[in-house]
């Protein structure tokens, strides 16, 4: 199994959000001691990175550097996506195709090792699926709004319905993505079909994206 992510240099919602303190340590630094280890490859273009993790007593964390084509591509405002699956790709192509791949993200603070075991677990006994991807399930009233518009999603409007019969709503997590090389690389897709879905509990879900997001992790650290 190879663990495979990313950290940057700067944030636009958050500046230098993956080095934001979180109680004495930067947001990075959470994940990647949880996963220490296991075998886990960076890819960065941050110098303070690799000046914080040389100081740190983690040993199992693998640097490489982000090729000139990603940073572009990332700074690049005219571009509606973002280069991390390309980077994927790339890291793919560098290990044997039958390697269990984990995509994750260090602004999900919280994931536990155990929890990517028990999803690669799942995935390897599955002899249909291709891939597993980390959700929160969501059972309550859902809209979906548009411009002004708002459409429920998963109940009727008619009469209230209890909300443990409501169909489910998956909320996608950057958690982790999981799936073989191989098949990442022949779809091209860092979530190959067929696709299962794990749910994280609501502690495990916690991603940073914004300040209420930080100050919540804060609160749940402490």
């Amino acid at each position: 199994m190879k663990i495979f992510t990313i950290i940057k240099e700067n944030s636009k919602r958050i500046p230098e959000k993956n080095f934001t303190d979180v109680n004495g340590y930067p947001l990075w630094w959470h994940l990647l001691s949880e996963l220490d280890g296991l075998d886990v490859t960076v890819n960065t273009d941050s110098q303070k990175f690799l000046k914080q993790l040389r100081s740190s007593n983690l040993k199992s964390i693998q640097v490489v550097k982000r090729d000139q084509k990603h940073i572009e591509w990332e700074n690049d405002e005219s571009i509606d996506s973002s280069p991390v699956e390309d980077m994927l790709f790339d890291f793919c192509k560098t290990i044997d195709r039958s390697e269990i791949v984990v995509l994750t993200h260090i602004t999900s603070p919280f994931l536990k090792k155990e929890t990517i075991f028990n999803a690669v677990d799942i995935l390897q006994n599955d002899h249909n699926a291709k891939s597993i991807h980390s959700i929160l399930q969501v059972q309550d009233f859902v809209w979906l709004k548009k411009d002004s518009e708002t459409t429920p999603v998963n109940f009727f409007t008619d009469r209230v319905q209890r909300t443990q019969d409501l169909p489910p709503i998956l909320v996608s997590k950057g958690a982790f993505f999981i799936a073989k090389a191989g098949d990442i690389l022949y779809q091209r897709k860092r979530l190959p079909e067929p696709l299962l879905f794990f749910p994280l509990n609501h502690t495990q879900a916690v991603e940073i994206d914004n300040y209420a997001d930080l100050e919540f992790a804060r609160l749940l650290k402490g």
